[in-house]
């Protein structure tokens, strides 16, 4: 009897984490495209990352694009910001986090890279803020 309850237990440990290890792989993908918005002949850096991917320093050429495809983990906590430059300016913003995963789940999410902040385009166009809170929405 004894050995038919360890049985039971080690199997029920065993289905627990085929159960949420499936649950942690079957994560959501989001496509993240970041259009250079700033200015005719402005050049735009930038340099994007989450907790855990750094995807590097990129460089925009005006109304160049360049995207990265972000995977959402099982909690939808996953969170990209980037860091933008051009000219004299330097502003940061958190281009992916949970509010833009309901908007962007079937959809690419477009970014257009303006000098008074970001904007959303996917879902109807919507701007924000830098983070530093400096800008003013026109």
């Amino acid at each position: 009897m004894y050995g038919s309850s360890s049985f039971h237990l080690i199997s029920f440990v065993i289905f627990i984490v085929f159960l949420f290890g499936g649950l942690c792989e079957a994560s959501l993908h989001i496509d993240v495209d970041i259009i250079n918005d700033i200015g005719q002949n402005i050049q735009l850096g930038l340099h994007c990352k989450s907790k855990n991917k750094d995807l590097g320093s990129q460089s925009l050429a005006p109304h160049q694009h360049w995207g990265y495809r972000a995977s959402i983990n099982f909690w939808k906590r996953t969170l990209f910001f980037c860091h933008f430059v051009w000219e004299n300016q330097s502003k940061w913003f958190d281009i992916l986090n949970s509010n833009d995963i309901k908007t962007c789940k079937h959809q690419p999410c477009v970014w257009s890279i303006r000098p008074y902040g970001p904007c959303r385009i996917t879902g109807g166009e919507k701007c924000f803020l830098w983070n530093d809170g400096v800008s003013i929405l026109l």
